[in-house]
Parts: C-alpha cells; sequence; structure tokens
C-alpha cells in the first residue's frame, strides 16, 4: 500500500528527505516521470518513446539507462532479456513511491523475469504504454504479470489491461507495504532465508537485492527499529530460518536483534558492508543513485541474473564518492566491470571515473 512518508530516518538513524523520483538518464528539460507515447519507435500498441540505452562507456564500464525511471526500467530489461519472450514473468511497481517495490526484487529473480515501473495510480490510472510495449516483447501471452501494492499504489485499470492483452494478473496487496513483503515471500514458497530491511527508506532493502536473490532469500520489512507484525509472524511460523538484518540498531537489527547483522555507520556504509559480506570477490559492480529508488529497485534484480553476481552500491548524483566504498573497491580487481544504472544526471561521468579509480 502506498505510505505518505517523505521524511523518515534511514538504516543509519541519519534523516533524509526522500526524492521519491529517479531521475535515471534525464536530458535537459525533460520532466521525472516523463510521457508516454511521443516520439521515438513505434511499439505493439502504437508510439512509444526509445527506451533501452546501453552504452559500453570503456571495456570495463557499461550504463543501462532511459530517458526517465520507466524507461531505464526498461532499458534494464532489454539487457536482462534481449531475447523476445524470453521471460517467464514480469514483476510491475509503481515509479512514484518505494515502498512496494523493495520485496520485489527476489520474486522477479524467483519467477524469471524483470522489475518493471508504470504510473502510480496517483499520476495516471493506465498502464504506461512503454511498458505495455515491453512486457509484449518479453512475456509471451498466457504468462503471469505480478502487480505489486493495492489499488491505491497501481489503478485496477491496470490489471484489466494487462487481462486483455492476455496475461494473468496477480495482485501482491497487504495491508501495508509490510504486509505486501510478507505475502512477496509467500509467493516465493517461503524461503528459509530472510533479508530484513527496514520499510521506511529504500537504501537499505535495495541494497539488499542482490545479496538476497544471490542466497535464495525473501526480503521482509521492519518499521524502522520497531518490528513489523506480518515479519515477526513469518519468523514466529518458520522457526529456524537463517536472518539477516541489513541496517543497524536503529533500523532492522534494531528491529530483530537475534538476526545476523550486516551494516555501517551510514546508509553507505550499510550497502559497503552487504557488498563486502556477501560479494568479497566481485568481478561485477551495480552502482545506482541514492537520490531515488527506482533504479536501484530494477538494477539490482540485473546484478544477481542470468549468471551474474556482484553487489549493487547505492551513490551520490555527484562527487565525492562516499569514502566507506574506498577499502571494498580496493580490494576488488583493476578489471571489475562497473554496471551504472541511470544516466549522467542520476550518475555523473566523474563519480563512475571515481568508481573505476578506486578499484584495485
Amino acid at each position: 500500500m502506498k505510505s505518505l512518508r517523505r521524511a523518515v530516518v534511514t538504516a543509519t538513524g541519519i534523516l533524509a528527505s526522500l526524492l521519491v523520483l529517479s531521475v535515471s538518464g534525464l536530458t535537459a528539460g525533460a520532466s521525472a516521470t516523463g510521457g508516454d507515447g511521443h516520439g521515438g519507435t513505434v511499439g505493439a500498441n502504437g508510439p512509444v518513446r526509445t527506451a533501452a540505452v546501453v552504452t559500453p562507456v570503456s571495456p570495463y564500464v557499461t550504463r543501462i539507462h532511459g530517458v526517465d525511471a520507466i524507461a531505464t526500467s526498461i532499458a534494464i530489461s532489454q539487457a536482462e532479456f534481449p531475447t523476445i519472450g524470453s521471460a517467464s514473468a514480469v514483476v510491475l511497481a509503481q515509479n512514484d513511491f518505494f515502498s512496494d517495490a523493495l520485496a520485489g526484487g527476489p520474486l522477479a529473480a524467483y519467477v524469471h523475469g524483470p522489475l518493471l515501473l508504470t504510473w502510480g495510480a496517483s499520476v495516471r490510472s493506465t498502464l504506461s504504454t512503454r511498458t505495455e510495449a515491453e512486457i509484449q516483447r518479453v512475456l509471451p501471452r498466457g504468462d503471469t504479470v505480478y502487480v505489486l501494492g493495492g489499488d491505491l499504489a497501481i489503478s485496477p485499470a491496470v490489471d484489466a489491461t494487462l487481462r486483455s492483452l492476455g496475461y494473468r494478473v496477480v495482485r501482491e496487496a497487504g495491508t501495508d507495504e509490510y504486509d505486501t513483503a510478507y505475502l512477496i515471500a509467500l509467493e516465493m514458497g517461503s524461503p528459509n532465508v530472510i533479508f530484513e530491511a527496514t520499510g521506511t527508506n529504500f537504501y537499505d532493502a535495495l541494497s539488499a537485492v542482490p545479496a538476497a536473490i544471490a542466497r535464495h532469500a525473501a526480503i521482509l520489512l521492519t518499521n524502522g527499529a520497531t518490528q513489523s507484525a506480518p515479519t515477526a509472524s513469518y519468523i514466529a511460523s518458520h522457526p529456524g530460518i537463517t536472518r539477516y538484518a541489513i541496517g543497524g540498531p536503529l533500523a532492522a537489527y534494531g528491529a530483530d536483534p537475534g538476526a545476523i547483522p550486516v551494516y555501517g555507520a551510514t546508509l553507505y556504509g550499510t550497502s559497503a558492508a552487504v557488498a563486502s559480506t556477501f560479494f568479497p570477490s566481485a568481478s561485477l559492480v551495480g552502482v545506482a543513485t541514492s537520490a531515488g529508488f527506482a533504479d536501484a529497485a530494477a538494477g539490482g534484480v540485473y546484478m544477481a541474473t542470468n549468471g551474474r553476481t556482484g553487489p549493487l552500491l547505492i551513490v551520490n548524483p555527484t562527487l565525492p564518492l562516499p569514502t566507506e566504498y574506498s577499502a571494498y573497491l580496493a580490494s576488488l580487481l583493476p578489471t571489475t566491470t562497473v554496471v551504472v544504472f541511470g544516466g549522467p544526471l542520476a550518475i555523473s561521468a566523474d563519480v563512475v571515473q571515481a568508481v573505476r579509480g578506486a578499484l584495485g
């Protein structure tokens, strides 16, 4: 369910004002939400904006982006599943708020599909035509689209559109984001490994997505340092499971002191701790902006599927590169590939150069 939070305590106790729209690959004068059907290529349902931009910046850097958050999620989908009809399902999240998307990455990997974005119900009641065209490209008719969140997150008109196109629709919609994450875990077959992260912001949960996928784990949410009822229920009904708390005493570890803690002193420190704990010898590193959730939500799935395995680091759009990443990046080989999710306004070329320069 959609929440109205705008300023929250991060997983490391830092007050942050959330920017809920990814700037992705925006060019000067473009809006964060973008628009459908204004130039570009012709899709299955009429004109749509060109989405996929996969740019080899150097032999060891690739940037995947589009003109906005929706287009970047499509570009990532096309990089993940370049062959028409090669996905087994699609996971669909709203583009304007993060709550329901936090647990969606492991579900996308579980069902062998991309995580795509469409308009939030408060923005438009229709399915993005660009997203519609990508679903038709990547997913055979008759297969399943998992829609994350209730009617206040994504309009029920989207379900109707998807069914009219020949798809089966499954709504993963709990009473709130905590319950939605719980339902997603059940959809995944109730894994015996879970990653707990705060649901009050997106940094820790999205940093954890590649690691959770690699461990065949679900992501369940805490209410900051207070355990949520759905997560407590899952733990109680699955005794003996392995639990990782992503975030410190002011976040998930505070909610579950019995879990294995993975955190740093800042949101970047927590992202670095996840990377060093679960990907100590990575040959692939992803980076996504801290200014919004959308690029990291889709990019995290890319980082741990189809034979890829590597962390997702949350960075600022511009310099400086957080020093919390210095030791981890220095431990990797200089030939480590860097995958950048989002365009130059999401993550500047200087930041990418700093990441490359810190390797080895």
